[in-house]
């Protein structure tokens, strides 16, 4: 009977032997469940830094852009990874460190791939809704892709050059060749050719205001607070020179008892039997008279007046062209606002995850 327990105990653990297997039977069975673990993972990263880009958390996409970067550099994805670095840039306003990824994305990627093109659509866009029309137009130079004929068309605007908007608009639209697009230009013609509606000033009526009272061209071109400053300036000069009328503080008569008494003291004197005598030339008149003048103290106040008042209607004459260049220039942006060239950005970008059909 205990012979018969030794043998079932050694046939159970000798089946238990038999039956365990190991888990990684050489190099490549290791390395092939690693390499499975880490494809996982970095799918993983890659699907929550899509869910972070779309969400609107550019930061943490950011983040995990870098980590996925670090952890994988070799992986045949990094442009696209580097793409979406610029575009998280580019959603923050940071400008200049997103044309340096989407540079980057450019140096990894062939010339006329979808993802190099729409690098350089990207970079255009930039460049235009931060203010340098001047560069995009340099670098699109001779261009025939409607995509930037239609950013240079937006630049011309921006720059106020309609002439040449309307011919990359016409350029572009032409390229497109396609009804929908006909459609987004139709109202960009429409606010060129309203241009000329944007009411504008006539600068001799603002001439001719600034010199019926101090600040009146200001005021005729709106501009309140330096209206108000030439007004009070002239007004300050005027009454500063009203007090250096010495009759309206003290009146003419300068000496309002005996003249006797107001004769100064003098030392060229002698006195004979208690009767004072000036002496040498210094005689006491018989009658004394007081004269004055103001007219130098009113010349200072007056000129710098008048100095105020004429350079300020000159001035207000001049900037009437740059107040209508401002108000065509809001007209535009106003414009350019509401049929924004977003509306263009419809060419394909490459994805962090490429849905299943």
């Amino acid at each position: 009977m205990r012979n018969l327990r030794k043998q079932i105990i050694i046939v159970f653990l000798f089946s238990i032997v038999l039956s365990q297997k190991d888990i990684y039977r050489s190099v490549e069975d290791v390395q092939e469940e690693w390499t499975g673990y880490t494809s996982f993972q970095k799918e993983e990263m890659i699907s929550f830094c899509d869910f972070l880009f779309n969400e609107g958390y550019y930061e943490r996409c950011l983040l995990t852009s870098f980590q996925i970067i670090y952890k994988f550099p070799n992986d045949p994805n990094i442009s696209t990874i580097k793409y979406y670095i610029a575009r998280s840039y580019e959603e923050m306003g940071n400008y200049d460190l997103a044309h340096s990824y989407y540079d980057q994305v450019k140096e990894l990627e062939q010339a006329g791939s979808s993802i190099y093109k729409a690098v350089e659509y990207r970079k255009s866009y930039i460049n235009l809704i931060s203010g340098k029309a001047d560069v995009l137009l340099e670098n699109t130079n001779n261009t025939e892709d409607p995509y930037l004929m239609t950013f240079r068309g937006y630049a011309h605007m921006s720059k106020l050059e309609w002439e040449d908007a309307r011919a990359a608009f016409i350029s572009a639209q032409s390229g497109f060749g396609h009804p929908h697009y006909d459609d987004l230009m139709s109202p960009i013609y429409q606010a060129i050719e309203n241009v000329h509606t944007v009411p504008r000033h006539n600068k001799y009526l603002v001439l001719f205001s600034g010199t019926l009272f101090p600040g009146g061209g200001q005021f005729m071109l709106r501009e309140w607070d330096k209206g108000q400053g030439v007004l009070s300036s002239v007004g300050l000069m005027l009454l500063i020179g009203s007090w250096a009328t010495v009759e309206q503080l003290i009146g003419k008569n300068r000496l309002l008892d005996n003249e006797g008494i107001s004769i100064p003291i003098y030392k060229n004197y002698k006195q004979e039997n208690l009767s004072p005598e000036l002496t040498k030339s210094d005689k006491i008149p018989t009658h004394m008279t007081v004269s004055h003048s103001s007219i130098r103290y009113l010349i200072s106040p007056l000129a710098i007046g008048a100095g105020i008042f004429l350079g300020s209607s000159w001035k207000s004459f001049k900037d009437t062209n740059i107040k209508n260049k401002k108000l065509v220039e809001y007209y535009i942006q106003d414009r350019m606002d509401k049929i924004s060239p977003e509306r263009f950005i419809d060419f394909p970008e490459p994805k962090l995850i490429i849905p299943r059909k």
